[in-house]
C-alpha cells in the first residue's frame, strides 16, 4: 500500500456541501462522516467549504507580504514589545510546543477589543487590541478571512453538535453566541534563515534561555482548543497514526484540513479523540490555522449522554482560565496584565 493510499485512508475527505447550506440533501451523511472521523482519526478534510478562493489567495499574499519585511520591521508589530494579551508578531523559537521552541514566525490574532472596552479596562486575560501591520489592505482581508472562518466554525460544530446526537445549536448556545477564536499567519523559513534571524535578537535569546530548540519545525503536540482548521502552500503536517508511526498528511487542493482539540475530547467526554500532530519540512511553508474557541466565559459542561471512560470524572471546566493558562506556557516570554 502506497503513502498516499494510506493517508488517505487515515484522515477522511468530507464534502460539507450539504452541512454549510441547511436543508440540503446528504446532510445525514455529513454527519455520519464528521462523528466517524472525530471517533476514530481526530482529523479530517473538508471540501466544498464555500470560502471564496480570491480570499484564500488574497489572505496567503498578505502573510507573504508581511513575513518578506526585515525583520525589524516586523518587531514594530511585536507581541513581547506591545501586547499584553497574546497580539501581535512572535519571532522565530519564542513559541513552544511540547515544551521546545518551534522554527517559526508568527502573527496572532483574536477577538478585537478596543483599548477602552470595559473588558480591557478590567485588565481581564487574553482580552485586547490586535496589532494590524501597516500595509494596504491587510487588516481588511484579514478580518474578511476571519468573519468567513468563524461562519465555517459554527456550521461544523453544527454537524458535531449532531454526530453526539445532540441539538444543532447546542454549541453555538454553550459559546454563548459568539466564539474566542484565535487565528495565526506562521511562516516555516529555511533553515539558515532561523540562525540569521536569531542572532539579530540577542535579547530574545537571554529570555529563553534553558529552553530547548525542537527537533522538529513545530514539535509533537494536541492542540488545546475546540476545533481546528487549517490551509497551508506547502506539505509539512505529520500526525501519529494508531500504529504509533507518523505519516505524512498532504496538502489537497481547495481543501481544509481540520482536527479536533482537547477541549472537544474532555467535552465529548472522550468519545472523540485530540490527536498528536507536529510539523517537519525543510522548505519554506505558509499556514493558516483558525483555532474555533468557546466564548472565554463559557462553561464546558461535558455531554452527559456519552458514558466517558470508566471511573474518570468529568466536572464543568471555566474555559477563560484553561485557555489562558495554556497561551502563558506557549509564550513564556511575553508580558500579561498581571507582570
Amino acid at each position: 500500500m502506497d503513502d498516499n493510499h494510506f493517508t488517505q485512508l487515515e484522515i477522511p475527505v468530507i464534502d460539507i456541501a450539504g452541512l454549510r447550506k441547511p436543508g440540503s440533501p446528504g446532510m445525514d451523511e455529513v454527519v455520519r462522516q464528521l462523528g466517524q472521523a472525530c471517533r476514530e482519526v481526530g482529523f479530517f478534510y473538508i471540501k466544498h467549504h464555500g470560502i471564496p478562493q480570491d480570499l484564500i489567495r488574497q489572505t496567503f499574499a498578505m502573510a507573504e507580504t508581511f513575513f518578506s519585511q526585515p525583520l525589524e520591521q516586523k518587531l514594530e508589530c511585536s507581541m513581547e514589545r506591545h501586547s499584553k494579551c497574546f497580539r501581535g508578531y512572535s519571532p522565530v523559537l519564542s513559541e513552544l510546543a511540547d515544551g521546545k521552541r518551534n522554527s517559526y514566525e508568527l502573527m496572532e490574532f483574536s477577538v478585537d477589543f478596543p483599548p477602552d472596552a470595559p473588558e480591557v479596562l478590567a485588565k481581564m486575560p487574553m482580552h485586547g487590541p490586535n496589532i494590524w501591520p501597516p500595509i494596504e489592505g491587510y487588516r481588511t482581508v484579514l478580518t474578511r478571512y476571519i468573519e468567513e472562518m468563524n461562519k465555517l466554525g459554527f456550521d461544523l460544530m453544527r454537524g458535531i453538535a449532531l454526530s453526539l446526537d445532540l441539538e444543532e445549536n447546542y454549541f453555538h448556545k454553550a459559546f454563548n453566541g459568539r466564539s474566542f477564536w484565535q487565528f495565526r499567519t506562521v511562516n516555516y523559513p529555511e533553515a539558515t534563515d532561523v540562525g540569521r534571524m536569531t542572532e539579530k535578537m540577542p535579547e530574545l535569546e537571554q529570555r529563553m534561555r534553558g529552553i530547548e530548540i525542537g527537533d522538529h519545525n513545530c514539535g509533537a503536540h494536541t492542540d488545546y482548543g475546540c476545533l481546528t482548521i487549517l490551509l497551508a502552500n506547502n506539505p509539512g503536517l505529520q500526525v501519529l497514526g494508531k500504529n504509533n508511526a507518523w505519516f505524512d498528511a498532504p496538502v489537497i487542493e481547495d481543501a481544509y484540513i481540520c482536527n479536533i482539540g482537547d477541549m472537544l475530547q474532555y467535552w465529548s467526554r472522550d468519545a472523540y479523540v485530540a490527536t498528536k500532530h507536529r510539523v517537519l519540512t525543510n522548505i519554506p511553508r505558509i499556514s493558516l490555522p483558525f483555532f474555533f474557541q468557546p466564548n472565554y466565559d463559557s462553561v464546558i459542561e461535558p455531554v452527559q449522554t456519552v458514558e466517558g471512560q470508566a471511573g474518570k470524572s468529568y466536572p464543568p471546566l471555566q474555559y477563560g482560565p484553561y485557555a489562558y493558562k495554556n497561551y502563558k506556557g506557549i509564550y513564556p516570554a511575553c508580558p500579561t496584565y498581571e507582570s
